[in-house]
């Protein structure tokens, strides 16, 4: 098919997708009017003996329809439409001092289920609107979430007269009651626009002689939120979005595994690239993994990197943005569970009131905005708490002011910032922005003269590096890397195109190669930046636990507005460790033709 032709085929989609999610909002009337009806009663009627009643209850229903399709070499090999509704409920006994939540206990009630997350239900509501089944879901989810939270609540009283000292935080947040509805119009693909777009990317690199395998993904979702809570909130919030996933896999000459992949999410269709556009990136996919095929190994380094594009966003993604984030240990009974909590925490980690970035940084996360120069950016107007969006200047020149948090309140940052989606708080549209810049020869300039003054012949470029979140899409190897870093507290980042460089302003392609040495302390002491910026929107992978919310449909994206070059003066660079496979014992069939 033509560009012209999936063009039209995309505009006048037959919006089979949208189904449920965009009827009339008569339907809403029915979910929410259920809602409200059980939560009233549960906050009035639910008692268990002596014990105290519930003081605050949420339920938040997440109706998702999805659409998903891959394809390999010019053939479909899957297409998948799926629906359904899913309730939580979070339910806290207590006080906003001290409640059931921010506790793990050793025995019983499902404690690590429940503990860290304030005790939350959930239950597949029917996709039809019955008001009478949704009214029995809501009231056995509820009544499991009461009978979990009483038990909780006790085991923590007894847990905190055990122990000398426990913190005086409250447990619960109280924020402005609001009445929001976020909702977009917009439409997602057809599942044949879908198709049809899959083929035509994934028959590029259809008769490449290098590439072993290939594939394209394209999806599409819509997700609608409704959610009420018993101070008085209520919010519906809707978004459809796309994504298209490319990946390509190969070996070296050695028989080292070679991957990359690109990912571009959007709204709609019309905030990707042309379909020409996104052929001649798989295009590039292929080429690049063609010439890594004969690159050497990088050898072993210790000096200045400079990451460019891609790999300035990623680093920024995988090592910085996760220390915004603003967690609370929980409170335990369970001295082997205290003991894993402390050797999890980050050595590194910068306290409100230090230093994060160099005086020339700043940093704010912003969910409101949705675009920066025609790059869509995802978002949304309030929270999976019912907390309004806002603006956060999380750093400002250099100096870290606060964290990005939820209802739970941390040391020194009594509220929310209006940032959590699904189980805890997230990065969601991250901008930093440089007091002065140079420009890349510049930058390129002070990288090679700070690697002669180590007495190194070259210096390294970064341009991509893995995400670990894109493991099935993405370099195996960066799924290693990332464990090993994991397992030492350093952040190993991998590698899948670097290069050396050289004073006469030569490149020596290397591959394979592992980045330690960047971690939340080397923010401090970036050397220079890129005067210009780089938009790119990649899978979070700060908290252990991934919660993917509304912004993405099945997979939590943030997207970063970052300089575009950004050089730190010491970074280690190695193979990647591990034996290779052997090489297949004859060529692609399709190579011989």
């Amino acid at each position: 098919m033509t560009a012209r032709g999936v063009r039209r085929l995309l505009a006048g989609a037959a919006l089979s997708l949208v189904g449920l999610a965009a009827q009339s909002p008569a339907r809403d009337d029915v979910l929410m009017r259920a809602m409200r009806d059980e939560l009233a009663r549960s906050m009035q009627q639910l008692r268990l003996d002596t014990l105290p009643g519930p003081y605050f209850i949420a339920y938040r229903v997440d109706e998702s329809h999805a659409l998903s399709v891959a394809a390999t070499r010019g053939g479909l090999v899957r297409s998948d439409e799926r629906a359904h509704r899913r309730l939580t409920v979070e339910l806290r006994v207590g006080d906003y001092a001290f409640d059931n939540s921010n506790f793990f206990g050793a025995s019983g009630g499902g404690a690590f289920a429940f503990g860290l997350r304030g005790f939350r239900g959930e239950s597949e509501l029917p996709l039809d609107d019955n008001y009478r089944e949704v009214r029995r879901q809501l009231w056995l989810a509820t009544d499991g979430a009461y009978k979990r939270a009483v038990q909780q609540l006790t085991q923590k009283r007894a847990a905190v007269l055990g122990q000398a000292h426990v913190d005086s935080l409250p447990d619960f947040t109280r924020e402005s009651v609001v009445a929001i509805i976020d909702t977009a119009t917009a439409r997602p693909w057809s599942r044949a626009a879908a198709e049809s777009l899959a083929r035509d990317l994934s028959a590029v690199l259809r008769n490449a002689p290098d590439i072993y395998a290939s594939g394209v993904e394209c999806s599409a979702a819509v997700q609608v939120t409704r959610y009420v809570n018993s101070e008085g909130t209520t919010f519906t919030r809707s978004a459809p979005t796309v994504t298209v996933q490319a990946q390509a896999e190969t070996q070296a000459s050695d028989g080292a595994p070679l991957a990359d992949a690109f990912v571009l999410y959007g709204g709609t269709p019309n905030d990707l690239p042309a379909p020409t556009a996104l052929a001649d990136s798989v295009r590039e996919l292929g080429a690049r993994l063609g010439r890594l095929r004969t690159a050497t190994p990088g050898d072993a380094y210790s000096g200045p990197i400079l990451f460019e594009g891609q790999a300035a966003v990623e680093v920024f993604n995988q090592v910085f943005a996760p220390t915004l984030i603003g967690t609370r240990r929980p409170l335990s009974d369970n001295p082997m569970f205290d003991a894993l909590m402390a050797r999890a925490e980050d050595p590194t980690r910068v306290q409100v009131g230090g230093r994060a970035l160099p005086r020339f940084l700043s940093a704010t996360d912003n969910p409101t905005v949705t675009s920066f120069g025609g790059f869509f950016l995802g978002g949304y107007r309030v929270d999976d708490d019912g907390v309004a969006a806002r603006e956060t200047r999380v750093v400002d020149h250099g100096v870290l002011k606060t964290l990005l948090t939820m209802r739970v309140p941390v040391r020194g940052i009594l509220h929310s910032s209006g940032n959590r989606l699904g189980n805890g708080p997230v990065v969601t549209n991250l901008f930093v922005t440089a007091d002065s810049g140079l420009s890349d020869q510049d930058l390129r300039r002070r990288l090679l003269q700070l690697a002669a003054e180590r007495g190194n012949a070259y210096g390294i470029v970064v341009r991509r590096v893995a995400n670990p979140g894109l493991a099935s899409f993405d370099n195996p190897l960066a799924l290693i890397a990332a464990m090993r870093g994991s397992a030492s507290g350093s952040p190993t980042l991998g590698a899948t195109l670097a290069f050396k460089v050289f004073p006469d302003g030569h490149e020596e392609l290397i591959r394979n190669a592992e980045v330690s040495g960047i971690n939340a302390a080397a923010f401090k002491d970036i050397v220079a930046v890129a005067k210009t910026r780089t938009a790119y929107t990649l899978p979070f992978i700060g908290r252990r636990s991934l919660s993917f919310g509304p912004a993405f449909g099945g997979g939590y994206a943030a997207s970063y507005v970052v300089p575009s070059g950004v050089l730190f003066e010491e970074g280690s660079l190695a193979r990647s460790a591990g034996n290779a496979p052997r090489l297949p014992v004859v060529s692609p069939p399709w190579a011989a033709h």
